[in-house]
């Protein structure tokens, strides 16, 4: 397991002069287990305070968003992946104030936590969790099915708007990540051995 960025990475942080939380980058795509992943890191690091920051609460309003042309509804709709569809400079503000929170770890989770340089620099470790495409979308409807969503609308946004997007704008971003999460569901061991990792080189055992 390729964990010399980690180590690294955190090796900084304890030797920089600053008082200031662990920041820790969690990027990947839509379903791949990030906000999953996410707690679970914050609850193997109890006592330590951490906080779980979700990009999504960046949103802006759904008629503010890029809209996508839904064939399904012959309508337009918000399109929720792509850059400008979060309040930019609102985050930007909130995620440098991060870096002054009380707490031991501060994690941002979201498709697009790498995409923005202004994020990146923030981070001291960056994390991309990746899944195959088809596990993903079968997370998706499970997930949105439990919210009582049409199966048609579901997966029709995936196909129109979800999975152009992912390569457009989230995929590229996992060249910024110091480390590659496995994130299917038959990796569970390998994401488990690097949480281990993680959290063990944090609580500097």
């Amino acid at each position: 397991m390729p964990t010399d960025p980690l180590n690294r990475a955190i090796g900084r942080w304890r030797q920089s002069s600053e008082q200031r939380p662990l920041y820790i980058g969690m990027g990947g795509g839509s379903a791949s287990g990030k906000s999953t992943l996410a707690v679970h890191v914050a609850e193997r690091l109890a006592p330590l305070r951490v906080e779980v920051v979700g990009q999504d609460r960046f949103f802006k309003k759904p008629q503010d968003m890029p809209q996508y042309h839904s064939q399904l509804n012959d309508d337009y709709r918000p399109a929720y992946n792509e850059p400008d569809s979060y309040r930019q400079q609102e985050m930007f503000v909130a995620c440098r104030q991060l870096k002054e929170a009380d707490a031991d770890v501060v994690i941002l989770e979201g498709i697009l936590v790498l995409f923005f340089a202004e994020l990146r620099e923030l981070m001291d470790l960056k994390l991309y969790v990746k899944a195959d495409a088809d596990e993903r979308i079968i997370r998706r409807i499970r997930r949105n099915m439990k919210s009582l969503e049409d199966y048609n609308n579901i997966t029709h946004y995936y196909l129109e708007s979800v999975r152009g997007q992912h390569e457009q704008f989230n995929a590229p971003t996992e060249q910024y990540a110091d480390l590659v999460v496995p994130g299917g569901m038959a990796e569970t061991a390998a994401r488990e051995e690097i949480v281990a990792v993680l959290c063990e080189a944090i609580a500097g055992k």
